[in-house]
């Protein structure tokens, strides 16, 4: 014999084998495939069963129970009595005007930045009453932090007031700097501007 016809034989071999097991395993997953089927078949027709009769078991225990009404009376022939209908001696909290939500207030420095989606802002308070965002002089200060809060340097820290305007959707951190405004400008150098 050859060595090719050796080669073929077990080559042949090989691939009658392969077949052999293919079928085998392929009858064997087919069974377990059927047996699960009906498995699921079986479960699914307890539950539903199992599920109707707890169906009908608490529609006829409902049918027993009387009504909220009844029960209602029943607390107060025995003296039961409602603590949430009767007022206490705290006065309600009257709901905020819109106009007083927008405004901004002043919070503490450990509830700045508290919300991701709020921009925080630095802003500069100068000695002369200026307010700033960088070399920029905020004009509208009442609009952006509240023209009251700038009297709350102290309440927290000395040098930095802490306010935040829901409405813009930013928490600012002021700044006291003792020096004026005008004095700053006046020290910054020029930029040197270049001919034609």
């Amino acid at each position: 014999m050859s060595k090719l016809s050796n080669a073929l034989i077990f080559v042949s071999g090989c691939a009658v084998g392969v077949v052999a097991t293919y079928q085998y395993f392929n009858k064997k997953y087919e069974e377990n495939i059927a047996e699960d089927r009906e498995s699921m078949r079986q479960a699914i027709a307890n539950i539903k069963s199992e599920g109707l009769e707890e169906a009908i078991k608490a529609a006829e225990a409902a049918k027993e129970k009387p009504e909220l009404s009844e029960y209602a009376a029943k607390l107060q022939e025995n003296g039961y009595t409602n603590y949430s209908a009767i007022s206490s001696d705290t006065p309600e909290k009257e709901e905020p005007d819109k106009e007083e939500i927008d405004k901004p207030y002043v919070i503490s420095p450990d509830d700045f930045g508290e919300f991701d989606y709020y921009n925080q802002i630095s802003l500069t308070y100068y000695a002369d009453g200026v307010l700033t965002e960088g070399d920029e002089i905020i004009e509208d200060v009442d609009d952006i932090v509240g023209e009251e809060s700038l009297n709350h340097f102290g309440e927290y820290e000395d040098d930095s007031v802490h306010v935040r305007n829901d409405r813009l959707k930013c928490d600012y951190e002021i700044l006291w700097d003792n020096r004026n405004y005008s004095d700053v400008v006046k020290s910054k150098p020029r930029p040197i501007e270049l001919g034609d």
